[in-house]
């Protein structure tokens, strides 16, 4: 009877430890193959299926946090016009990451969209709105939602250059360059990496003052020129 009751609870123990090392999967295959159609639908850039794919799943799965991600990025992307952008469609993009995140807030990815959804805000209030305090207070947003996509992944490359786009954008030209160095160091192939690395550089150049880009020449020649004055100087004070 002992011999028998060992036995089972060795099986017990085999079957939890078995329900840990092999992973269940979350969502039901309904709400899976819903999710993988809107995928699908917004890499064709058909964004209004996309939504109604990503609703379907989300129906199924009110928690399927990827999928409210991906509706916001669904939606993010057909709030950009011929006009410019779409300020409801923004705003619901923010709403379902939003959403997205507080169901998992270490969701990097999710981060990621979070900061282009409120990169587009910021365009919105700049050039429509023309309102450029609430533009920058988006772009500084946009900053932090990629540096917490940074913190969950420190080598997630594409938050890097996300990141080292958006301050290029706001004029940080200097960090801008160091986060594009960043996305160098993890995946030197990234793509049109030495592009934007390239452009940064050249702003930064073309924004610095020329006293400023020149300061050691010019300090150099300040002092070649008081000490060739002070040669002259004693040379005519030495005595016959």
């Amino acid at each position: 009877m002992k011999t028998i009751n060992g036995i089972a609870v060795l099986a017990a123990v085999f079957i939890v430890l078995l329900a840990l090392v092999i992973p269940v999967s979350a969502y039901s295959g309904d709400a899976v193959s819903w999710y993988t159609q809107g995928n699908e639908l917004l890499q064709s850039k058909n964004y209004t299926q996309a939504v109604t794919a990503y609703d379907q799943a989300i129906l199924l799965e009110p928690d399927y946090y990827e999928a409210w991600n991906g509706e916001a990025d669904a939606l993010n992307r057909a709030a950009h016009t011929a006009d410019g952008f779409n300020q409801t469609g923004l705003n619901a993009a923010l709403a379902a990451s939003n959403k997205s995140l507080s169901i998992s807030p270490a969701y990097a990815q999710g981060w990621i969209n979070r900061g282009q959804i409120l990169y587009n805000i910021g365009l919105l209030y700049e050039n429509q709105i023309q309102d450029l305090n609430t533009a920058n207070e988006y772009y500084n947003d946009q900053i932090l939602a990629f540096d917490q996509a940074i913190a969950i992944d420190p080598n997630n490359d594409e938050a890097w250059f996300n990141k080292g786009f958006a301050l290029g954008g706001m004029g940080r030209y200097d960090e801008a360059i160091a986060a594009f160095d960043k996305v160098q160091t993890i995946n030197p192939e990234y793509p049109r990496l030495a592009y934007y690395r390239n452009m940064a550089v050249q702003l930064r150049d073309a924004s610095t003052p020329f006293y400023v880009k020149y300061a050691g020449i010019i300090l150099g020649s300040i002092i070649l020129c008081a000490g060739i004055a002070l040669w002259f100087f004693f040379l005519r004070e030495k005595p016959e």
